[in-house]
């Protein structure tokens, strides 16, 4: 299985963020420190422990595209994750960036997958959690990001999506013509040719001889498997 591209999240932005974050809510809070001095040393305290648990969990995070899925790993200090998304449980691909993110060319991939397990539901007075609706009303999809489910910050992110798709297509091309390729080996094993073929029966093997062909040439089926489904048609003997 070869790699085709890997990353990480880009942290500088994360360290903008918290910057920013923290002068702003310092600001907003600083009236209530002027009354409750008390308050600055457990503000200052929940910042500075938070933040490195926030930044080591984000940077525990590496990410892969091969020629047959994506993987997300995660090693750090309080033990190791690992999931790898077959091309085959891939729904869709989303790349989100807010304001911040796009001043970096930063942003995230998410992933929406045949389990439903990504999206969640909003709306009609219903409170959703991963794939499951409760209550009614007119409740639309929302993407549940996760960081199970998504490269998070990556640089890049619409080239890392460019490089996917690219893969993703070209292994959704190979696995329909695979699929035809069964279908026309069930065809010639169902297949018994007396001998005095009709013109419209040679037709149709004629048709079929062809489809094998540009399997063969696409490199859908192999040589061997082009021969044997080959004998099978023109066996008129059997």
């Amino acid at each position: 299985m070869s790699v085709l591209w890997s990353g990480r999240p880009f942290m500088k932005k994360t360290l903008v963020k918290f910057a920013i974050v923290f002068a702003a809510v310092s600001i907003l809070l600083s009236p209530l420190f002027v009354f409750v001095p008390l308050l600055v040393p457990f503000w200052l305290a929940f910042c500075f422990v938070f933040f490195p648990l926030y930044y080591f969990n984000k940077n525990a995070y590496t990410y892969f595209i091969t020629d047959k899925s994506v993987r997300i790993e995660k090693s750090w200090f309080f033990g190791s994750y690992a999931r790898e998304i077959t091309f085959d449980q891939i729904r869709d691909i989303h790349v989100m960036q807010g304001v911040l993110a796009r001043m970096f060319n930063c942003g995230s991939l998410v992933f929406t997958t045949t389990t439903g397990l990504e999206v969640g539901y909003v709306g009609g007075g219903a409170v959703v959690g991963k794939g499951v609706m409760v209550g009614g009303g007119a409740a639309e999809p929302t993407i549940v990001k996760a960081g199970r489910n998504m490269f998070w910050d990556i640089l890049e992110p619409a080239k890392a999506k460019e490089i996917l798709m690219g893969k993703l297509t070209e292994w959704r091309e190979v696995f329909q013509q695979q699929k035809i390729a069964a279908s026309v080996e069930k065809m010639a094993e169902k297949t018994a040719l007396p001998q005095h073929l009709s013109a419209a029966a040679t037709e149709t093997i004629v048709d079929q001889l062809e489809r094998l062909k540009r399997l063969l040439d696409s490199g859908a089926i192999t040589t061997e498997e082009y021969e044997k489904a080959k004998r099978k048609l023109l066996n008129e003997k059997s």
